[in-house]
Order: structure tokens, then sequence, then C-alpha cells
């Protein structure tokens, strides 16, 4: 079930990212024929402002989801040693 989930989930990310990448190269070119000069400066710094929010959008989850990651294993860590210090504690009660 869960790899057919992360199947579904690839090609739904690998369709959306082609057409999205379609439009991103089409619709310059399109307007080409349309806009003025200074129009086609303004949507293109647009699409560049674009571009680069969507990435720190992406870097910033990444980023989000490792601290997550790291956070979870020193808290694992500090349970273990915690559960140790319990054992050995125990052990030290019954002697």
């Amino acid at each position: 079930m869960k790899r057919n989930n992360r199947i579904i989930k690839s090609a739904l990310l690998t369709l959306a990212s082609l057409i999205i990448g379609f439009i991103a190269i089409a619709v310059p070119f399109n307007l080409f024929n349309t806009l003025t000069s200074e129009a086609m400066h303004i949507v293109f710094i647009a699409e560049i402002i674009i571009y680069f929010l969507v990435s720190m959008f992406f870097l910033i989850a990444y980023d989000k989801k490792k601290q997550e990651k790291i956070k979870l294993e020193n808290r694992h860590k500090e349970r273990l040693q915690k559960i140790e210090c319990v054992k050995r504690d125990w052990i030290d009660i019954a002697a």
C-alpha cells in the first residue's frame, strides 16, 4: 500500500512538473509576439522572482525536515541515556 502511494505520488509530481515546465517555457515565447520589449523585461523579472521564491520554499521545507530529523534523533538518544540511567539505578538499589 505504501509503495503504491509512493508510485502515485511520484507520477503526479512528474506530471505536474512537466505541465508547469511546459507552461513556464511556452508562455514567455508566445508573449514575444504580443508584448513590447519593456513588458517582456517585466515578465522576465517576474518569472525570475517566482522561480526564486519557489526554490526558497522548497529549500526551507527541506531544511525544516532535516532539523526535525536531527531533533528526533537527539530526543531518541536522550531517552536511551535516561533508560540506561534508570536501569543502573535500579541495579544499584537492588544490590
